[in-house]
């Protein structure tokens, strides 16, 4: 046999591809280690609660939570919420509108519900629930309950919450057909302006099935519809933002502004004789005081949001709901009477807006017809210093005792 014999350079090449085999080897074997390590098991609840001081450290570790878990973890998160809600000025708790989410991500059904029921309690959070909501039923599914949530949500967010509302809305097979909740999404429109606003001209596409001749600029689509429901809904308020006049001794986003900025101020007890001078009793009850010719004012804080009292208070017409609507009444010998009615037998007796009560035999009446405009006079606060406004809203918000 012949003997092999190698060079000094060929023993150095097969020494080197030896070493390299052996380097790729070791190589791999720790690359798919280090791609495979074991999976960080996900927070306690009992971690999380034991960081609450540290909004960050919180929000990092829920964040780390699967969207599936034990229904004992769900019930201590949502009991982890009723405590937070205790809070004052909960609405802007990082960690509080962290839970909202989580809740709202795990499907859970309880959850879920428990969601619902903050909106109800809870009128300052009703823009977060209603945002978490949205996004549920754009990621997993659309419940009816959710949709008729969030229809009541329209009129109360705005921005980036506003227009996934809206977007989630068109995902749904229901459609709205009251002309009222067709006019809030154009005004959810008008509020979020160009390029978002798109998606409350798609909504009102997909509920109505029909398409407005809408041009090139997304605003001028929408005061297409503004034009269709004006020529629709005549006897409605038009679908319009509400402006502060310029020689207004308020301006409304001002009060809110102050109003939320301190909600501790003010005088309960002043606010109770300002309620007197700004003759809301006239037609509204409060407690066992006034009159029930307009929504009773007893716990209104607890049931609507600042924003929403302010703007009623400030634009009466804004938003009339059906049961105060108001009617013009035309009798049989000329006269007319205008404001809200109420039924007493054979007679009708009619608020007027200077807080008077007409009563008028029904067989007297010639025609009665509806007004755009609310039997509520615009300017009731003008009257007020802010100081009284402040007490005022002290007052409200106390509620009855």
């Amino acid at each position: 046999m012949r003997q092999l014999r190698l060079t000094r350079m060929q023993l150095f090449n097969i020494a080197l591809v030896h070493t390299l085999t052996l380097t790729i080897f070791l190589t791999a074997g720790r690359a798919e280690t280090e791609e495979d390590p074991q999976p960080e098991p996900p927070p306690t609840i009992d971690q999380i609660v034991a960081v609450l001081d540290d909004a960050d450290a919180a929000i990092l570790l829920l964040d780390k939570l699967p969207p599936a878990m034990e229904s004992g973890d769900l019930a201590r998160l949502r009991e982890l919420d009723r405590q937070l809600s205790t809070k004052p000025r909960v609405e802007r708790d990082p960690i509080a509108r962290k839970l909202l989410a989580v809740l709202a991500k795990t499907g859970d059904a309880r959850s879920l519900g428990y969601l619902h029921e903050v909106f109800e309690a809870a009128p300052e959070r009703r823009h977060h629930v209603a945002h978490e909501i949205a996004l549920f039923a754009l990621a997993q599914r659309r419940r009816p309950a959710d949709w008729r949530l969030l229809i009541r949500a329209v009129p109360l967010v705005d921005g980036e919450a506003a227009r996934d509302v809206l977007r989630a809305l068109q995902e749904f097979n229901e459609r709205g057909t009251k002309p009222q909740w067709q006019r809030e999404v154009i005004l959810a429109g008008l509020r979020l302006g160009s390029p978002d606003n798109q998606e409350a001209v798609r909504v009102l596409r997909h509920w109505t099935g029909q398409a407005i001749d809408e041009g090139e600029d997304p605003g001028e689509s929408l005061a297409g519809w503004q034009a269709w429901f004006d020529k629709t809904h005549p006897d409605l308020p038009p679908p319009t933002l509400p402006v502060d006049l310029p020689d207004s001794r308020h301006n409304s986003r001002e009060l809110v502004k102050l109003l939320s900025s301190a909600p501790d101020l003010g005088d309960p007890e002043r606010g109770a004789q300002v309620i007197e001078k700004a003759l809301c009793l006239k037609c509204h009850r409060y407690g066992n005081r006034g009159e029930a010719l307009g929504p009773d004012l007893t716990n209104i804080r607890q049931r609507y949001q600042l924003k929403e009292l302010v703007e009623a208070i400030v634009f009466p017409s804004q938003a009339v709901s059906d049961q105060y609507t108001t009617v013009q009444i035309r009798t049989r010998d000329g006269a007319t009477y205008s404001g809200v009615t109420a039924n007493d037998g054979d007679q009708l007796i009619v608020l007027q807006a200077n807080a008077e009560k007409v009563r008028i035999d029904r067989s007297a009446i010639d025609e009665a017809l509806p007004r755009r405009k609310s039997v509520m006079r615009d300017g009731l606060l003008e009257p007020l210093t802010q100081e009284e406004i402040v007490d005022l809203f002290a007052f409200l918000k106390r509620g009855e005792r």
